[in-house]
C-alpha cells in the first residue's frame, strides 16, 4: 500500500514549497550579505571570528551605525563617526584612536550591519576555559 507521502498532491505541494524556498533564498542573497570578521579594530563590539549579516540596500547610514564598505578591494566593517555634506562618511574602528584616513564614498558602502553572531568571542571563551 503506497504511503500518503507518495501521493501526487503531496509531491506537487512539496515541489511548490521547494521552489518557493529557493526563491526566498535567492531574494535574501540579493538583499543581505554575510561576512566573517578577521581583525580586531572593532573590539569590543566585534571580535575576530564573529559573523555579521548586513543589508545591502537601504537608507543612508547615520552616525553610530556599523557599515560595510570596500577599501582597496577588501570589505571593512567600521562605525560611522560623521556624515559630510556631500554624503561621504567618516568612519572609525571602535578600537582605533583616530578616524580612518579618508572619507568613504557612498558608492563604496556595501551595506549596514543588521545582525552580529558573536562566534569569535564564544570560541575564545571555550579555548580559555579548556586551558
Amino acid at each position: 500500500m503506497p504511503s500518503k507521502s507518495d501521493s501526487e498532491p503531496f509531491r506537487r505541494t512539496r515541489r511548490v514549497l521547494g521552489f518557493a524556498l529557493a526563491l526566498v533564498i535567492v531574494a535574501c542573497g540579493w538583499a543581505y550579505g554575510v561576512l566573517y570578521v578577521e581583525g580586531g579594530s572593532m573590539e569590543p563590539a566585534l571580535s575576530a571570528g564573529d559573523v555579521i549579516v548586513y543589508r545591502r540596500a537601504g537608507a543612508a547610514p547615520g552616525v553610530g551605525e556599523l557599515v560595510v564598505f570596500e577599501h582597496g578591494g577588501v570589505p571593512v566593517v567600521h562605525r560611522v563617526a560623521g556624515v559630510l555634506r556631500d554624503g561621504t562618511l567618516r568612519t572609525r574602528g571602535d578600537a582605533n584612536a583616530s578616524l580612518d584616513g579618508g572619507a568613504v564614498e557612498p558608492s563604496a558602502v556595501m551595506g549596514e550591519v543588521v545582525l552580529t553572531l558573536p562566534t569569535g568571542r564564544l570560541v575564545s571563551r571555550l579555548v580559555a576555559s579548556a586551558r
